[in-house]
């Protein structure tokens, strides 16, 4: 499904009114249901078709759409709104149902046994409320999201359109993490009955400057030194997953793959705590138009290394 255009998504006109694209939604929607879809990323294409039809169907959002295109709207999105493709909807079977009717709904009316007639039949026993469907859904955070606890805003399903719901990533979360929000899954098919909840799954995305120690609130980070910084010692700058800027004091004659332990620089938990950062030493070696025929002499007076 291409995602350069949220008109091309539902397969309608830039001029057609919201029940075109109702319909539009509802057919590329019911094509993507598990018992007929085959494809295997269905409920990726179903989040982008989603993303879609939440701006379409909004006049406003469209109207706004409309004025700046695709590429600028989505890059005026906000940090808190979170994109199609950060969202894997796991449960796609029950929310497509639960839109368009089906098994997500239920047939089964009120929370009543019959009553009978002018004979004094008694009335049957009361049902005991069924609760609704629960949704999963998957969710992609970054590494400072983890840092900081951000709040992202996710879609779920609510009749035939999506709500808005906002989800609070905890501090210090693990990875493939399991959060549950009570009552925020698919309504009870029964009158009164209580909704199920919405279980969301937070996936870590891999950071390019920190990695994560055995899940916990450890960091480390890569140090790059020259071979000169390395064998005289020098003071270095690192910086931290917060933005901020540390001072490390690199002694003489440091190896590759040495640590230097930051302490308090890592994440933080949901207690108040906060890791380490830990600084590992990669030394890079000058490239050649960097060698002067000096610095080659120098290094040829370095002793070399025995190896047995």
């Amino acid at each position: 499904m291409s995602t350069g255009d949220y008109y091309q998504m539902l397969g309608v006109s830039k001029d057609a009114d919201a029940e075109a694209i109702k319909k539009a939604f509802r057919a590329k929607a019911r094509q993507l249901h598990p018992d007929v879809s085959k494809d295997p990323d269905a409920g990726k294409k179903f989040s982008a078709l989603n993303e879609a039809y939440e701006v379409l169907s909004d006049s406003d959002k469209r109207a706004k759409y409309d004025r700046l295109g695709h590429d600028r709207f989505v890059s005026g999105m906000s940090d808190q709104h979170v994109r199609a493709q950060d969202v894997d909807f796991g449960d796609l079977g029950s929310i497509i149902d639960a839109m368009f009717g089906g098994a997500g709904r239920g047939g089964m009316g009120g929370g009543f046994g019959g009553f009978g007639g002018p004979g004094g039949v008694r009335p049957g026993p009361r049902r005991a409320p069924v609760k609704g469907k629960d949704i999963q859904l998957g969710l992609r955070v970054s590494l400072h999201d983890v840092h900081v606890g951000a709040t992202k805003s996710i879609s779920v399903p609510r009749g035939d359109r999506f709500q808005s719901i906002e989800v609070t990533v905890p501090k210090g979360v693990r990875d493939d993490s399991k959060l549950r929000l009570q009552g925020q899954g698919l309504p009870s098919p029964m009158q009164g009955g209580p909704s199920g909840d919405l279980f969301v799954r937070l996936r870590i995305d891999e950071d390019g400057r920190f990695k994560r120690i055995d899940q916990g609130l450890d960091l480390i980070t890569d140090l790059p030194l020259s071979i000169a910084e390395a064998t005289l010692g020098a003071k270095v700058d690192v910086r931290t997953i917060d933005g901020k800027v540390v001072m490390l004091s690199v002694p003489e004659g440091t190896a590759s793959d040495s640590r230097f332990r930051i302490g308090g620089h890592g994440l933080q938990g949901k207690g108040g705590q906060r890791g380490d950062l830990y600084a590992k030493v990669r030394i890079i070696p000058p490239s050649g138009a960097d060698v002067s025929d000096a610095l080659r002499d120098a290094l040829k007076e370095v002793p070399r290394l025995e190896r047995t």
